[in-house]
């Protein structure tokens, strides 16, 4: 390969100010004549090549490219200077280079014609960009591996804009509402939403998207292609831009309709083993129950008998037969309450929530086992705080809790009492919550009892199943309360239960 005198490189050409700047060049620089043939080369040019300049002047530029870019490069000098048609002069444009050592990398390169006098050539100004590409073929990866993660994930997920439009939905979401993918794209989100949900996830999203927020999850209901409703956990995230300003926002709905339908089925199961349990109470009160209903019963008969005589002797006092007949009507009325509250507790029926008044719900329960209590010698003492608030639930369920409480406390203290009082109260002690509390004369419970007291199965009865409590206390809990045991200040057990107030609650004072 011939070599050029030190006179033929614009390199070291003495004072010339291109050739301090071709010199000094960071970036690779070829000069080529209208030939194609290598005139300069500089020390950039070198370290990224691999060739001396003395190694390639004179050369055809093409050593510098493989195949087929080398074709194509003739091709592209012929058709300009034959035509004057630019492919790359002027232009450039990404090509492969090679080194000396045969290895290939990419480049940019930008091709200049230039006149000087009557040298007339061509400029080449390359840029390894090996690293570009890498993080360019990094980024396509992450970027097809991220459209991937979206698409296939079996997790429901929408992509929002600034104004709520679903950018993007994958599969999973178009299966769970029933549309075709491409048919959401463009939708807006609340569209999809049952009219009483629409607003309010409007407004939170707009919040979150005006920067008063970057993050909520609420239920909500979406309405199907075939118009069925959906109900939904949506979580939601906003992502922001580099300069802090809200861009998307990212959705994921859950579904929850088998959740919903597994609650139903479980609150149905609490029912009917509630209604077991009362049957399975009352059962074990069938003879006190039996008698105070005969009671009055008797006393009517009685009484009807005294009035059959008074009329009949012929000197009836009209004042003195209606006071049999009010006697009548007052038993009438007490075998009614006993008989009125059996039949509550015995049917069944769907659960149901409305505002009770605590007295009066102790005041049922208190005529079912003042029988039995009177008979062992006992009272059930009941004080209920003046101005107390209606408690929120079904009056069955928790008086069939009440019951089940006394009559425990009634059975300890058959075992062994210290006192001859069952002791029921009722008051609020904050603005939303109301405690009935149960506390028996009995012996109270082993420690080692009071870990397992809720316990399913668990009992110390020797004909017990062990479910009275766990009810009970599942019943409190689907009512937004809780049941709980502590050892009573004076001996025995005390039962307190915790219910939300139907209404704030008042100053309380004893009745």
């Amino acid at each position: 390969m011939p070599r050029k005198s030190a006179a033929q490189r614009p390199s070291r050409v003495s004072g010339d100010r291109f050739g301090a700047l071709f010199a000094a060049a960071v970036d690779p620089i070829v000069l080529i004549d209208r030939d194609g043939r290598i005139t300069g080369f500089n020390a950039a040019a070198e370290q990224v090549f691999g060739w001396r300049e003395h190694e390639v002047a004179g050369a055809a530029v093409s050593i510098l490219m493989p195949a087929p870019y080398r074709a194509e490069h003739d091709g592209y000098m012929h058709r300009y200077l034959d035509t004057g048609q630019r492919r790359i002069i002027g232009i450039g444009r990404e090509v492969m280079a090679q080194r000396r050592d045969g290895s290939t990398f990419p480049i940019d390169l930008s091709v200049g014609e230039f006149v000087s006098g009557s040298t007339h050539g061509f400029v080449g100004i390359l840029r390894d960009i090996t690293e570009r590409k890498a993080q360019e073929a990094e980024l396509r990866r992450t970027t097809e591996e991220l459209r991937l993660i979206f698409e296939q994930t079996p997790t429901a997920l929408a992509i929002l804009d600034a104004e709520g439009r679903i950018v993007d939905a994958n599969r999973a979401c178009a299966l769970l509402l029933g549309h075709d993918a491409d048919a959401l794209r463009g939708r807006r989100h609340g569209e999809l939403l049952i009219d009483d949900d629409r607003a309010i996830v409007e407004a939170a999203l707009a919040d979150a998207m005006a920067g008063r927020g970057s993050g909520w999850s609420r239920d909500v209901r979406y309405r199907r292609q075939d118009g069925s409703a959906l109900p939904a956990l949506l979580h939601t995230g906003v992502a922001h831009a580099i300069d802090g300003r809200p861009l998307l926002a990212i959705c994921e709905i859950v579904d929850r309709s088998q959740l919903f339908e597994a609650t139903r089925e479980a609150e149905d199961l609490r029912t009917r083993l509630a209604h077991v349990s009362r049957i399975g109470t009352l059962g074990e009160m069938v003879s006190g129950i039996a008698h105070e209903v005969n009671q009055p019963l008797t006393a009517i008969a009685n009484y009807a008998n005294a009035a059959r005589r008074f009329v009949l002797s012929g000197h009836s006092d009209p004042a003195e037969l209606a006071a049999i007949l009010d006697k009548i009507a007052a038993q009438a009325e007490r075998a009614g309450q006993v008989i009125r509250g059996l039949r509550n507790l015995t049917r069944r029926r769907d659960a149901v929530r409305e505002p009770l008044d605590c007295a009066s719900l102790i005041a049922e329960v208190a005529r079912l086992v003042e029988f039995e209590l009177r008979a062992r010698g006992w009272r059930l003492q009941t004080r209920v705080s003046a101005g107390l608030p209606p408690i929120a639930g079904d009056g069955v369920q928790i008086q069939q809790v009440l019951l089940n409480l006394i009559r425990n406390g009634i059975e300890a203290m058959a075992e062994s009492a210290h006192g001859d009082t069952v002791d029921v109260t009722a008051e609020a002690v904050d603005s939303g919550t109301v405690e009935i509390r149960v506390r028996d004369s009995g012996p109270g419970l082993r420690r080692e009892v009071e870990d397992h007291l809720f316990e399913p199965f668990f009992t110390t009865k020797a004909e017990g199943m062990g479910l009275g409590l766990s009810i009970c206390q599942s019943l409190m809990r689907a009512h937004d309360g809780d049941l709980r045991y502590q050892r009573g200040t004076g001996g025995g057990a005390e039962f307190i239960m915790r219910l939300p107030a139907a209404v704030a609650s008042e100053d309380c004072t004893d009745a």
